[in-house]
This record gives structure tokens, C-alpha cells and sequence, in this order.
């Protein structure tokens, strides 16, 4: 039998909404990590043509400085991409074992959008005549 030389790799990307508000606690040497779920559909066709929609629930663990901020951003229904690693755990609770595969997280983008002020009302906006329109569409290089 040849070797085989296998790849270290461990990466996923996955795009879901939070299923609740995220949990930010500290490690007893302070270190911030924020944790929480998120739902992640698909849809596909059964074997009769019916469209169905298959939920998976995934934990996700972020760490430090970006669980800090991302503890004010998120909230139970945010849209979010995700990039990180899976990461296996376990430990024991009355006698009985637990385990939970998880993403480790180290980039996290917050879909949701960002609603900003106007900076002027219509009627505060100046108006530009017509002529002056026509310049600018004309001006365009595309």
C-alpha cells in the first residue's frame, strides 16, 4: 500500500441567522467568548418533486476582540457568514458523557443591514437643472 499524503484541512463557510440572543462569558484568565447557534437551511426536491426545507442547528464559538464587539451587534435573528474551523469537545455531566462539534470561529460578517440617517431631506436637497443632468449622465464613462 502507497502513502498517502493527506492535507490538513479544516475549514468551513456557512451563512445561517441566530437562533437566540449570542452568550458572552470570559475564561477564568478573562478571555471574552462569545457563543451561540445558528440556523442554516436548505432547500432540495424530494423524491416525489416536492420542494422541502431542511434546517441544521450549529453551535459557534468566537474568541477576544471580536466577541467583544460582536456581543453589541448580534442578536437572536441576525444574518451572519461564517468562516472558521470544526472543533470537537467533550466532558462529562453526572456520570454521563457529553460531546458537541462546533465551529471555532476566527472571521464572523454581520448580513444584516446597516440603516443610517439621511443626511437631507428631499425637499432640503438642492435641485440641478436639467441641462446640468444632462452633463452629468453625459459625463458617465460607462
Amino acid at each position: 500500500m502507497s502513502e498517502i499524503r493527506l492535507p490538513a484541512i479544516n475549514l468551513v463557510l456557512i451563512s445561517g441567522r441566530l437562533t437566540a440572543d449570542p452568550n458572552l462569558n470570559f475564561t477564568p484568565d478573562g478571555v471574552p467568548v462569545l457563543k451561540f447557534r445558528i440556523a442554516s437551511g436548505r432547500v432540495y426536491k424530494d423524491k416525489n418533486g416536492n420542494w422541502k426545507e431542511a434546517v441544521t442547528y450549529i453551535p459557534v464559538s468566537v474568541w477576544r476582540e471580536q466577541a467583544e464587539r460582536l456581543a453589541e451587534a448580534l442578536h437572536k435573528g441576525s444574518a451572519v457568514y461564517v468562516e472558521g474551523r470544526l472543533q470537537s469537545r467533550s466532558w462529562e455531566v453526572e456520570g454521563q458523557k457529553r460531546n458537541i462539534v462546533e465551529i471555532n470561529a476566527w472571521r464572523i460578517q454581520n448580513l444584516e443591514k446597516i440603516t443610517a440617517e439621511p443626511k437631507e431631506t428631499v425637499e432640503e436637497q438642492e435641485e440641478v437643472p436639467e441641462t446640468e443632468k444632462e452633463l452629468q449622465d453625459d459625463d458617465l464613462p460607462f
